[in-house]
């Protein structure tokens, strides 16, 4: 039956005191004891809950039969209870309800205290989207009025769900969390994850709306290659977890997916509170095993409704975080009040509406006032009030903005009117931004609006709109933020290297936030996110963060908006262009542009935010995202000995480990989870442990696979992953266990170690002169840069501006980290030697300082204090490749010294020549534009025109300009318009912006011209595309702006050459970078005609004709095609064998899908050497450099004021700087110093006797030694340094001490010394640039290419002080007064000094010592190789003043190819007015270079024919090598051999294995090549190439020699990755010649046993009396091993060789570094050792060695050996010969007699007239040409001019004993006759 009942609905208001109730009559009917069909039976499912913080009161609600109980009882309706007293009252009944189609009342029967009736609920309904909450509106006479919008009171069912949960939570404090803001009436979230191949999404508290993509009941939805998945319906409300966390969990869909293997879908949603900890994010998948979801959503929406609201029109940013003010829309009484219309039915509407203040009066009046909203009807006398503002509630979340005035006159319901107004934001709405309301409803006495308008742009908490997605692709700017709780971040400062002096303004910004209240910016407005402090010091807003970035092409763009007015009407606004720069987060936001009025700003930020978010994987429990520029280890969350992290859950224990094993007596072997019964009885392994993490936006996870089997049909194996994500105040954190999905463990660990780091800039500015240095450059994301203590062998690992890049061991938070060397490996010493806590700092123009801080706990004087560190950085102009040199490490301070381009001020460069090409004035890198130039130009078109330009050419389709070819200029239907190229500039910033600029001519009406500016963006894909950013036109003229994306434009990486290897050895190849001149590498491959290699070390190729521009590292001319083989961007990397490598990578595009690159092999060896091509591997260019630049840096001392360079001999002599004193003036300290010697000034003169004073700190009256005289100078890589010690006391305990640093600059000729620091043991520190300390040492390229295949390299007739051979080449010449002059050579490079009374020029190639000991140079190596028709020339020039004093001596040196000179020395052919010199050289150095290649484990060296035979390196068991970036994985390998047991397939080579899997690094092969000293092998044909299938595993063997290491073993050098070719370099004995020295010098003359060297044979040696019986035969060669000797089998490589009558021969003698002769000054002899590898049969634990020892005999016999003695394993050979007699030449007319052979040379039997063949000269040797015309002369030219010689008496005659030949020489004249004579 149906029935009537009463409503009371009671609306109160509070006027003052008194209290107003309207009770409103009406009748319904509704059906008892049923809910049935009721409108709100949707709400009837759930507990409904609404708390009054103002009463402590809380309410809960049953409103139905079915509905859940409320604590009160099962009859109670509505049910408080008071929170301070504990007690329930039931306030409205379940049997007592009235219900109308709006309002729902519940009477009770509990009397209120204090009136006359009973406890009522009355609860009104409005029209909302979603279920909604009820909220309490008042309490007024026991009548508690709740009002609840919901979609359930709507009139049609537009909002209607087909499911929906009650989506808030009440936390412990009461206070509401409210999630349905975020409920999406149509589509849905789109979940962020890293799997391309599938959308997932989500809608909150409520089924997805998206008709046709996603079913109907679903709440989230996965759709994958056109098909969609319920993957679950809401069916649980929202959970509270914590305070600041909610979850939300969909499941029961009816359909399981194939993919999910059985298992039913579930989804949980994890919504997080943002705060100082965890930042704002999209939703994230955070796990999807087997199909449960786990997903994180960091939202303003999950945290207390509190913190969004204001009473207000302001949200303030104390209170909120956040920067809204709506107050610019607020009128004035006299203003106009905003109003709109609306319809409804026969009626309309006019809304009168003001925001936060009082309509116009008139319109609505009433004595409350404080009207804010009006409802006027039309036609009508009816006015209403709709809304006040006193009670006024602005309400913001996650980019929601509204405001909502409550207070209105009642509706016939008795509700009192209410406005609501939603806020949206549009940047160029109308009314000066301020827009216009618009009406779009009304329900029950509620209305709504809706405001366009630029105050509703609201700047969302931290990164919340700091985000872009485009496609599948997204981008996060949020690392750049700085916060507010930041105690060392600051603000970005711009880069300006383009404004004027006078107008140059410090710019900073924050990214999508305010700037923050620092310093100067203090007085910015506090919306401001960039602003400007003048010189003046007043700041200017810039704009404010009004809108999100937005992607613009590949770049994101970010609009700050709303500055200060720069001119009538116009705000200013700054523009940020984002591009993206892989691991670069440091470098600063840099001034593109400012437009003439200084209304627009336009900046370039170049950043790793730009990148798009990337999946990666890292071994070793660490993973890097090499795009964004983040590293993390969670190597501290590992634990060991026998630890493990315990999780509580409700039925079982878990046990957990990282990257570790969990160990415990019930948990299976290898588990990295496990899980326990309560009781402990029984475990099962969640999964077996790994180290390998996976990273993808701000996620790091964990998988642990194959735990023990599930008890499920298929015995599944156990899976378990963790989750670890970002809480910067959680420390280490702990796990927390999510929930099982049968056999799927999830977990999730919060930490501070899955926080990346906050970038902090490296830019500084001098806040006098504005001056900026940017070290950006020097910041590394990559490998670090490194520093060596050599004394204390220490390494130190450093990076700028931010902590190391992934050192095992090392703070995480360290930005330098010591190494120690212990067996060989380096071991962390103190794992923090300081924090970049700050940028640098400026201490003098040039001059900047790095300090990092609060390092590891460190002891000094007994107190404790922290490591600290401190980087001096120093302008050096060019230095690309230097890296920082280690100075001293004392009392918890190191300190480092850094000479780098990175140091110097930024500067703009301006090409006024007008050629196309600028030079960076930092590095003198050339940027050349010229290969942009097209036949045609380029177009751009935009804003409906299109433009046509070319660069640095004419654009033929534009015509002229002024009778010249324009450059540019717009095209209206393909005629030209506003052309452009009168005047061109190319600019260039330091900082790297190049623009180039065309005017065209000057609009007289307006005096302005037409302009193109054209600015270059750095793309190293791109091959040219011209963009148009924007036109300015005005009337007369315009000006317009393009973008140019090429590679031309990329500026060169700065690199370290200097690297350390694992050993604690330093290497520097700086000497080998060449600013002007490219390597051309040796090329002996059969396509060495059809290419040209160009090289480069550490810096980019100077321009190369045919070659890319950019800054490549390597070039290729390939068939007349340049090809760039790969760009400058990473330092050398040292192997364990002692080499070196050097990769360029990013070339152009290669024919297997990968891109071209080169690798450089640095192997140390005694000469400089050249580069060699030896093969190609894919994509990759291999070349092998042996130089003695690739040899380990010494460390020296020297004495006297000198050092010796131990490369190059060179003495830094620094005496010259003694003598006088030098003063430094600081603060108020005066320092007194010396070089080398004692002060002569009157200081510090109450020093005692014991030394004397060198050092002195003068403060005013006050002296202080600072250090004793010492002449003692060290050494180390290019520093000279001179240390004063044992100064007077400091501090009580330090002794005063003074370091000098000298470092070379060729600018000073003696320099000054330069104040550095005091160090914390008073150390006074100071540096000296001086031309002193730079060395003369000169060097040129030593191979030549003839064009046509043909290479030579003459290096191996270079000498050098590392060399066995270190002396250089002398020739000795007699004059016609048998008197001796020698000429000293080196080739292709200076001269290697000697000791003695040595004084040949520094610099000289060439030198010549006169017979009165006078040493002139004869020129130094500067022009390279030539070729001069049938031999190589090499001239030497600027030597010493000829006589004449005109010219300069010069040299030439011709040299001829002769393969059987193989040991052959140059002779001097010319010495013409004793000014130019020739000599001439036959060498088989000179002979084309040819490789070689053999089968069968063998190989020859075509140069000498010495066969190389490896096969003895074969062996049953292979070798094992490790790979040093991944110990776990080993390599087996054999040589020429079939590795085999090793797990790879049958014929592998080599096999690699790790714990998972065996693969065939390549198959046998035997066959051998042989080029330049190096021998190789190559295994081709492994396995399938993972990273390139097109590609197969290959492995190269490079051999080279290194005596002593008999066999040796093969090391792996580098593997890459990218074309999975392995490369190994293999040291032994078994490729080395024995090339030794064969010459020993006596003090007065060389000796040289090179004629006795036997080539073919070999000499014989007896003695009858070593055993009478069985004499035994001796051969002997010297300087070389022994030739094949038919009948006899010598050991292979023996130089002497025991064959017995029985038996075996026996080596008793090899060849050594140490066989070389050695001078016996008290005997006179010479003596050589030869020791054996063969154990002696007499005595096993030694080896057989043979001693030769060489005695003075005159003749022309040269001798034979002779067996004087044995002793036990020792044989004596003496040998008596005229080689190491003194040489003494007699001249006597014709005759020349020769001491040493005691024979005389009679050439007057070559005496008569002789016509030399082919060509006008006649000689006469021994007298004169009878004819009147030649003077008498001894040579004439016949023809022609005549050209004489001078008289015979002008003769000198000499002796060649290596060629046995007697040189005849005339000397003067015009020309040199030179008549050699060869004896029988």
């Amino acid at each position: 039956m149906g029935s009537l009942y009463k409503i009371y609905t009671v609306v109160s208001c509070k006027l003052s005191s008194a209290l107003c109730i309207l009770t409103v009559l009406a009748y319904v009917s509704v059906t008892e004891g049923s809910s049935d069909g009721r409108w709100f039976q949707d709400l009837c499912s759930y507990k409904w809950e609404a708390i009054d913080q103002d009463s402590q009161m809380k309410y809960t609600m049953k409103l139905c039969d079915n509905s859940p109980d409320t604590q009160c009882g099962e009859g109670s309706a509505v049910c408080a209870h008071s929170i301070a007293s504990k007690m329930d009252t039931t306030v409205g009944e379940l049997g007592l309800s009235t219900i109308s189609p709006t309002v729902l009342d519940f009477n009770s029967t509990q009397k209120c205290e204090g009136g006359s009736g009973n406890m009522q609920t009355s609860i009104s309904f409005l029209c909302g989207k979603t279920m909604g909450t009820p909220e309490l509106v008042t309490v007024s006479e026991c009548v508690h009025y709740f009002e609840w919008r919901t979609y359930v009171a709507c009139k049609i069912d537009k909002f209607k769900p087909h499911k929906e949960v009650p989506c808030y939570a009440f936390d412990s404090d009461g206070k509401k969390h409210d999630l349905n803001p975020l409920i999406k009436i149509t589509d849905g979230y789109l979940v962020d994850d890293s799997d391309d191949d599938i959308d997932f999404y989500i809608n909150i508290c409520r089924s997805l709306n998206r008709p046709q993509a996603c079913p109907e009941d679903s709440a989230a939805c996965l759709t994958t290659k056109g098909a969609s998945y319920n993957m679950g319906i809401p069916s649980k409300q929202l959970e509270l977890l914590s305070n600041d966390r909610l979850k939300l969990r969909y499941e029961d869909s009816h359909i399981i997916p194939e993919f999910c293997d059985g298992h039913k879908p579930a989804v949980t949603i994890t919504f997080i509170c943002p705060s100082g900890r965890q930042e704002g994010s999209v939703p994230k998948m955070t796990a999807k095993t087997n199909c449960r979801y786990e997903i994180e959503w960091v939202t303003e929406y999950a945290c207390h409704r509190d913190y969004l609201e204001s009473h207000s029109c302001k949200l303030t940013n104390e209170q909120h975080d956040i920067s809204i003010d709506l107050t610019h829309l607020t009128l004035g009484h006299a203003d106009d009040p905003y109003h709109t219309k609306s319809s409804e039915g026969r009626d309309g509407y006019i809304y009168y509406l003001n925001v936060c203040g009082e309509i116009s009066a008139g319109i609505c009046k009433d004595e409350k006032g404080f009207i804010s909203a009006c409802q006027v009807k039309e036609n009508a006398d009816m006015k209403k009030v709709a809304g006040r503002y006193k009670n006024q509630t602005l309400r913001y979340s996650d980019g929601d903005l509204t405001l909502t005035y409550p207070g209105g006159n009642r509706c016939t319901s008795g509700f009192q009117r209410m406005t609501i107004i939603n806020f949206e934001c549009n940047e160029t709405a109308e009314n000066d931004g301020k827009g216009f309301p618009v009406f779009t409803g009304e329900t029950d006495c509620t209305y709504y609006f809706e405001w366009y308008t630029a105050y509703a742009c609201v700047k969302e908490k931290e990164d919340l709109l700091c985000r872009v997605t485009s496609g599948k692709k997204r981008y996060d700017l949020s690392p750049l933020t700085r916060f507010p709780e930041s105690e060392t971040l600051q603000n970005w400062e711009a880069v300006d290297a383009s404004a004027a002096g006078s107008d140059r303004k410090r710019i900073y910004l924050n990214m999508c936030h305010k700037v923050l209240q620092q310093g100067a910016l203090t007085g910015c407005p506090d919306e401001a996110a960039v602003c400007a402090i003048g010189k003046d010091g007043k700041p200017k807003s810039l704009g404010s963060f009004l809108s999100a970035p937005q992607m613009d092409g590949n770049s994101i763009r970010l609009i700050y908006t709303e500055g200060d007015v720069c001119r009538k009407n116009i705000k200013t606004r700054t523009i940020i262009s984002l591009k993206c720069k892989p691991g670069d987060l440091e470098s600063a936001p840099v001034v593109r542009s400012v437009s003439s009025d200084e209304c627009i700003y336009e900046l370039e930020w170049h950043t790793a935010a730009a990148c798009v978010l990337s999946k990666t994987e890292g071994e070793g429990c660490k993973v890097s995202d090499p795009q964004a520029g983040f590293s993390f280890d969670l190597t501290p969350l590992r634990k060991a000995n026998k630890e493990q992290y315990s999780v509580t859950g409700e039925k079982y224990n878990y046990l957990i480990n990282v990257c570790e094993v969990v160990t415990h007596e019930k948990c299976p072997s290898k588990s990295g989870a496990c899980q326990l019964e309560k009781s402990a009885k029984s475990g099962w392994s969640l999964g077996e442990f790994n180290s390998k993490l996976s990273y993808y936006d701000g996620m790091i996870q964990l998988v642990y696979k194959n735990g023990s089997t599930y008890n499920n049909p298929q015995h599944t194996r156990r899976s378990t992953l963790v989750s670890f994500l970002c809480d910067r105040q959680a420390g280490m954190g702990k796990p927390e266990f999510q929930a099982e999905d049968e056999f799927t463990y999830n977990f999730r660990w919060y930490t501070s170690l899955a926080c990346p780091e906050r970038p902090g800039e490296c830019l500084v500015t001098d806040p006098i002169t504005l001056q900026q240095y940017d070290l950006s450059s020097l910041s590394k994301s990559g490998p670090n840069w490194e520093g060596m203590d050599l004394l204390n062998r220490r390494k130190y690992y450093i990076n700028v501006c931010r902590p190391l890049r992934g050192v095992p061991g090392c703070d995480r938070a360290a930005s330098v980290c010591e190494m120690t060397y212990e067996t060989g490996t380096e071991k962390v010493s103190i794992s923090n030697m300081g924090v970049a806590k700050k940028g640098p700092t400026i201490l003098q123009t040039g001059h900047l300082l790095l300090e990092y801080t609060d390092g590891s706990v460190c002891e000094s004087d007994g107190l404790k204090t922290t490591y600290t560190t401190r980087i001096r950085l120093v302008c050096a102009w060019g230095a690309l490749s230097s890296g920082p040199r280690f100075l001293s490490n004392k009392n918890c301070t190191a300190d480092f010294i850094w000479h780098t381009k990175a140091a110097c001020a930024i500067e703009s460069a301006k090409d006024s020549n007008q050629t196309c090409t600028i030079t960076d004035p930092n590095t003198d890198f050339v940027f050349d534009l010229h290969p942009l130039a097209t036949k045609t130009g380029y177009k751009a078109e935009g804003i409906g025109r299109t433009f046509l330009l070319n660069i640095c050419g004419a654009a033929p389709d534009c015509g002229t300009e002024e009778g010249a070819e324009a450059a540019g200029c717009e095209l209206d239907e393909g005629k030209p318009m506003g052309q452009v190229g009168v005047e061109k500039t190319l600019e260039f910033s330091t900082e790297g912006q190049l623009k180039l600029t065309y005017k065209g001519d000057m609009d007289e009406s307006t005096g302005i011209r037409n302009a193109f500016t054209i600015s270059f963006v750095c793309d190293a894909d791109s091959a040219g595309s011209l963009k148009l950013v924007k036109a300015e036109m005005g009337t007369g003229a315009h000006h317009v702006f393009f973008e140019f994306a090429t590679p031309l434009a990329c500026a060169p990486a700065t690199v370290d050459c200097q690297v350390i290897d694992s050993h604690g050895n330093e290497y520097d190849l700086s000497d080998l970078s060449q600013d002007n001149t490219p390597y051309k590498p040796i090329d002996t491959s059969d396509q060495a005609k059809s290419q040209k290699f160009f090289l480069s070390v550490c810096k980019p190729l100077p321009r190369v004709e045919g070659c890319p521009g950019g800054a490549l590292g390597a070039c290729a001319i390939i068939n007349g095609r340049g090809l760039n083989l790969g760009y400058v961007q990473s330092s050398p990397q040292p192997a364990s064998d002692g080499s070196v490598s050097i990769v360029y990578r990013g070339g152009d595009p290669c024919s297997t899908k990968g891109r071209h690159s080169t690798r450089i092999i640095f192997i140390c060896d005694d000469s400089l050497g050249s580069p060699i091509f030896e093969h190609k591997i894919g994509c990759e260019y291999v070349f092998i450099w042996r130089t003695s630049e690739a040899c380990p840096v010494q460390r020296v001392q020297g004495e006297n004021c000198k050092v010796q360079d131990p490369r190059s001999s060179h003495v830094f002599d620094l005496s010259s700087l003694s003598g006088q004193d030098y003063e430094v003036k600081i603060d108020k300290y005066e320092y007194h110093f010396a070089v080398c010697g004692g002060l002569k000034t009157g200081v510090c003169k109450h020093k005692e006797a014991g030394g004397a004073v060198a050092s002195c700190q003068v403060e005013g009256s006050s002296h202080r030694i600072a250090g004793l005289a010492t002449q003692n100078l060290t050494y180390e890589d290019g520093l000279i340094m001179i240390n004063y010690t044992q100064g007077e006391k400091c501090h009580k305990i330090y002794e005063r001490s003074t370091a000098i640093i000298f470092t070379c600059d060729h600018s000073e000729a003696v320099g000054k010394p330069e104040y550095m620091k005091e160090t914390p043991d008073c150390t006074y520190m100071f540096e000296w640039h001086t031309a002193l300390a730079c060395p003369p040492f000169k060097t040129i390229t030593c191979t030549y290419s003839d064009g046509n295949g043909n290479f030579y390299d003459l290096s191996s007739l270079s000498r050098s002080s590392l060399a066995m051979s270190s002396s250089n080449w002398r020739v000795v010449a007699h004059s016609g007064s048998n008197a001796t002059r020698s000429y000293y050579l080196n080739v292709c490079k200076s001269l290697v000094p000697q000791s003695g009374s040595w004084a040949c020029p520094s610099s000289a190639a060439a030198c010549l010592r006169t017979a009165d000991d006078q040493y002139v140079s004869l020129g130094e190596a500067k022009t390279e190789l030539q070729w001069d028709k049938t031999m190589l020339v090499l001239r030497y020039t600027d030597g010493q003043l000829c006589p004449n004093s005109v010219r300069k001596r010069t040299t030439i040196i011709r040299f001829k190819c002769d393969k059987t000179k193989e040991d052959s020395e140059p002779t001097l052919t010319a010495a013409q007015e004793d000014c130019s010199y020739t000599f001439w050289w036959p060498t088989a150095a000179a002979c084309p270079l040819s490789a070689s290649h053999h089968g069968d484990c063998r190989v020859t060296n075509p140069a000498t024919g010495h066969v190389f035979d490896l096969n003895s390196l074969n062996q049953d068991g292979g070798y094992i090598v490790y790979d040093n970036e991944d110990p776990k994985k080993m390599i087996r390998l054999n040589m020429c051999s079939e590795m085999k047991n090793a797990g790879c397939t049958e014929g592998a080579a080599v096999c690699i294995k790790d714990n998972k899997s065996a693969v065939n690094g390549g198959m046998v092969s035997k066959k051998l090549s042989y080029l330049d000293q190096v021998v190789l092998l190559t295994y081709e044909g492994g396995d399938e190439c993972a990273a390139n299938r097109v590609l197969k595993h290959k492995s190269v063997v490079s051999f080279v020699c290194k005596d002593g290491v008999d066999a040796g073993k093969p090391v792996l050098v580098g593997t890459d990755k990218d074309t999975c070719v392995h490369y190994f370099s293999w040291h032994t004995s078994l490729v080395c010649e024995k090339q030794v020295r064969c010459s020993v010098w006596t003090g007065m003359d060389l000796i040289d046993l090179r004629p006795l060297i036997h080539t073919t044979g070999s000499y014989l040696a007896t003695d009858e009396d070593v055993d009478k019986e069985n004499s035994p035969d001796f051969y002997i060669n010297i300087c070389q091993p022994l030739n094949p000797i038919p009948g006899v089998l010598c050991p292979p490589g023996a130089a002497v060789c025991m064959d017995p009558d029985k038996g075996q021969p026996i080596d008793i003698g090899r060849i050594t570094s140490q066989s070389t002769p050695e001078y016996n000054s008290n005997t006179g002899n010479v003596e050589m050792v030869f020791q054996s590898t063969t154990p002696c049969s007499q005595n096993t634990s030694l080896n057989y060695t043979s001693k030769v020892i060489f005695s003075c005999q005159s003749g022309t016999d040269l001798g034979t050996p002779q067996m004087i003695r044995q002793q036990q394993c020792l044989y004596v050979f003496e040998w008596a010969t005229p080689v190491v007699c003194p040489e003494i030449l007699t001249t006597s007319g014709c005759s020349l007699h020769v001491s040493q052979l005691q024979y005389t040379f009679n050439l007057t039997s070559l005496s008569g007239l002789v016509q030399v063949p082919a060509s006008s000269y006649k000689i006469n040797v021994c007298d004169s040409i009878p004819d009147s015309a030649c003077n008498n002369s001894p040579g004439c030219q016949m023809d022609g001019p005549r050209r004489l010689f001078r008289h015979s008496k002008a003769m000198s005659l000499d002796y060649k004993r290596q060629d046995q030949t007697v040189i005849m020489t005339h000397e003067g004249g015009s020309v040199v006759l030179q008549v050699r004579h060869f004896p029988l």
